[in-house]
């Protein structure tokens, strides 16, 4: 079960990562991937998610031309996620949400986050508790504070983070905000930019939470 959970994973990261290049580049959903810099269609065996990077050797068979390393990283990390969650499949949606705005962020800066509020809605009538009501209140105050007035943050991040609240226990959310904050921070300071894709730090911390909290 848990080598399906892996295959399935690592399936939908790949997909997930190349519906989101199209969708955002405006390119047609159908057909086999094409290399970024020549053009030429990958072979079948180069998509079989992880297997073909390596037997690529991260290289294009025709140009040459070095593909991501973050591509393969992104692929295992997602089956790890599908294979801790096989049995809370609220938790493989929200994964696949997360990663799908986290790479339109990347190409971007911009989502559509709005896909989120029928599951924000759906986990907020189930799951969630009575005595984090108080917190999502102020928690909601000061992400619109944030992103009105200090202008610190993007409208599309406040979804995600009132999301990641709603589906995760206090201390959870907590450490999934610390992992958050120091990626940011570490990435904001190698970097030295000014503006950073942050939906998918904020992925990355709620994918590392709930792996290991």
């Amino acid at each position: 079960m848990e080598f399906i959970c892996f295959i399935l994973g690592s399936c939908s990261a790949s997909f997930i990562i190349c519906l989101a290049y199209r969708i955002n580049r405006r390119k047609q959903l159908g057909g086999l991937s094409c290399c970024d810099y020549c053009g030429r269609r990958l072979p079948l065996i180069a998509l079989v998610p992880i297997i073909g990077w390596l037997l690529s050797m991260g290289k294009c068979r025709y140009c040459k031309n070095s593909i991501s390393v973050y591509y393969p990283l992104i692929e295992f990390l997602f089956a790890i996620c599908f294979m801790n969650s096989k049995d809370n499949y609220h938790f493989v949606i929200i994964y696949c949400l997360l990663l799908f705005l986290s790479c339109e962020d990347i190409y971007d800066h911009t989502s559509h986050t709005f896909i989120l509020y029928p599951i924000i809605f759906f986990e907020f009538i189930v799951n969630f508790p009575s005595e984090k009501v108080i917190g999502l209140f102020i928690l909601t105050s000061l992400l619109l504070f944030f992103i009105y007035y200090r202008k610190a943050l993007g409208n599309g991040d406040l979804p995600v983070i009132l999301l990641i609240y709603i589906a995760l226990p206090v201390f959870q959310f907590s450490v999934s905000i610390l992992i958050t904050s120091c990626l940011t921070i570490l990435i904001f300071l190698l970097r030295k930019k000014h503006s950073l894709a942050f939906i998918p730090f904020l992925a990355i911390g709620f994918f590392l939470s709930t792996l290991f909290v």
